[in-house]
């Protein structure tokens, strides 16, 4: 089976299994309990979903694939892309170079 799952852009998730192909977005303007759309690939809307999580249950229990783990494991990924990007991140900014840590300043 052909899956995969990624975050294509901030809080937009793309969830491709067999053929099937499913979008979920996050709508932060919006004043609803279900901001999460979950849409085809062409942009069909087919559901609204109160998070994430439920967005890919749905999906799950509607193409009968295991999509709650793929989320997971995304999550987990990303997770450690962004944990060290992190890391880096405060010494940029801070403009710390590195004979200074080695000095501990």
């Amino acid at each position: 089976m052909d899956y995969s799952v990624e975050e294509i852009q901030p809080n937009v998730w793309r969830l491709q299994i067999a053929s099937i192909t499913r979008i979920i977005r996050y709508r932060a303007d919006s004043k609803t309990f279900a901001p999460w759309d979950i849409t085809t690939a062409e942009g069909q809307t087919l559901w609204s979903a109160s998070s994430l999580e439920s967005a890919f249950r749905w999906i799950q229990a509607r193409t009968g694939y295991p999509a709650e783990p793929l989320f997971a494991q995304a999550l987990l990924e990303r997770g450690s892309s962004t944990e060290s990007e992190r890391l880096k991140v405060p010494d940029e900014a801070t403009g710390i170079e590195a004979s200074q840590r080695a000095l501990g300043h």
